[in-house]
């Protein structure tokens, strides 16, 4: 029987849009990946909380991912509250599919950063990592990350799967310049932003009037 391959994907989500989704289904087609969990933060450790409520991002990623089979929305970090660290949630997914392969996907910002996240280096024993890029200058990394990702770096997915969890993939891709800060600067100045977002997501945030006042 084949192992079962589950992306994960956590953020803000405030709100879901076009890039997410894009990012999302990048991550599928690279690794062939059974299931993508779409995981909303509770209350981040580096950055202001949400602008939606907890019950108002789970509505928009739900109306965001409808039809698409393999991205599932998962409230366990809201249910759980406090502080969301990335290695409870991998710690609670492992246990819930025991000997799936985990495969976390971060934004190569976010990447950046992780020697600043809550037991960062546990993330390697519970997953791999899919790196991907964004337009702009190269980021560069610390001196511990750098280490971990000379030693951790793969070419291939396939090179990924060979080994339960631990190695990283670093693409040179999607190309997308798009933030939900930015959006919400847009959404504020009464901008048109439908492009942008997924059409369900478009027509609850106007009927809802969200993040237009200042």
């Amino acid at each position: 029987m084949a192992v079962r391959r589950i992306g994960v994907m956590g953020g803000m989500f405030d709100p879901v849009h076009r890039g997410h989704l894009e990012a999302a289904q990048l991550a599928i087609r690279t690794l062939d990946l059974d299931a993508l969990h779409l995981i909303p933060c509770a209350q981040p450790n580096h950055r202001e909380p949400a602008i939606a409520d907890a019950g108002t991002r789970l509505e928009m990623l739900r109306l965001a991912v409808e039809g698409q089979a393999k991205l599932k929305v998962d409230d366990r970090e809201l249910r759980r509250g406090g502080v969301s660290y990335t290695v409870d949630t991998l710690l609670s997914l492992a246990e819930e599919f025991p000997g799936a392969m985990l495969v976390l996907v971060l934004g190569v910002d976010a990447f950046a950063g992780l020697p600043g996240w809550h037991q960062w280096q546990g993330l390697f024993a519970l997953a791999h990592i899919l790196v991907l890029n964004r337009p702009g200058p190269q980021i560069t990394f610390d001196e511990d990350l750098t280490l971990d990702l000379q030693c951790r770096q793969v070419p291939s997915a396939d090179r990924l799967f060979t080994v339960p969890q631990g190695r990283i993939l670093c693409l040179d891709e999607p190309k997308i310049e798009l933030s939900s800060t930015l959006l919400r600067e847009k959404l504020q100045r009464h901008e048109n932003v439908d492009a942008l977002l997924p059409t369900a997501v478009a027509e609850f945030i106007n009927s809802k009037g969200l993040y237009t006042a200042r």
